[in-house]
């Protein structure tokens, strides 16, 4: 009876290391996940960043529009073939919306490619942030996933 307590004792005794090395093994595992998370989280407020510069791209943008709508206007009030405003129903005189690229405009084409380069480069930064946010949620699933994996093992051992 006594030789088979021992091996039982020592059987458990092989149970318990493989569990504090497994343990170890997930710890250090965490410890990089954490270190990843914290790389992502770097990145986010780089993503953040970005989402303030297509703010101001989208701004720009958004006043370059006006410049241009303004300028064709003012053009078309010039030209008594296509009046600048159309009255509307109360009599009160509105301003006609330009197209999306105000295509029939022929003021300076730098503008027109500013514009165009600015909307291009603000669809290229939401196409990175939104792979940012993607990678910052799959990282942020696998770390909770290490830590329950850590704690069932704390609570086994």
């Amino acid at each position: 009876m006594l030789q088979q307590e021992l091996l039982s004792r020592t059987s458990l005794e092989t149970q318990k290391l493989d569990l504090l090395t497994e343990v170890s093994e997930l710890k250090l595992k965490l410890v990089g996940m954490e270190k990843e998370q914290r790389e992502q989280e770097e990145k986010q407020k780089k993503a953040e960043s970005v989402l303030d510069v297509i703010s101001e791209l989208q701004e720009q943008m958004l006043r370059l529009q006006l410049a241009i709508h303004r300028q064709m206007q003012e053009r078309l009030a010039l030209s008594s073939e296509h009046p600048a405003e159309v009255v509307a129903g109360d009599g009160a005189a509105q301003p006609q919306p330009c197209s999306r690229d105000c295509a029939g405009w022929e003021g300076p084409p730098e503008l027109l490619q500013e514009l165009r380069h600015l909307r291009i480069k603000v669809e290229e930064l939401e196409n990175e942030r939104h792979q940012y946010e993607w990678k910052l949620k799959a990282t942020k699933a696998e770390v909770a996933q290490l830590q329950e994996q850590v704690a069932l093992k704390d609570a086994e051992i």
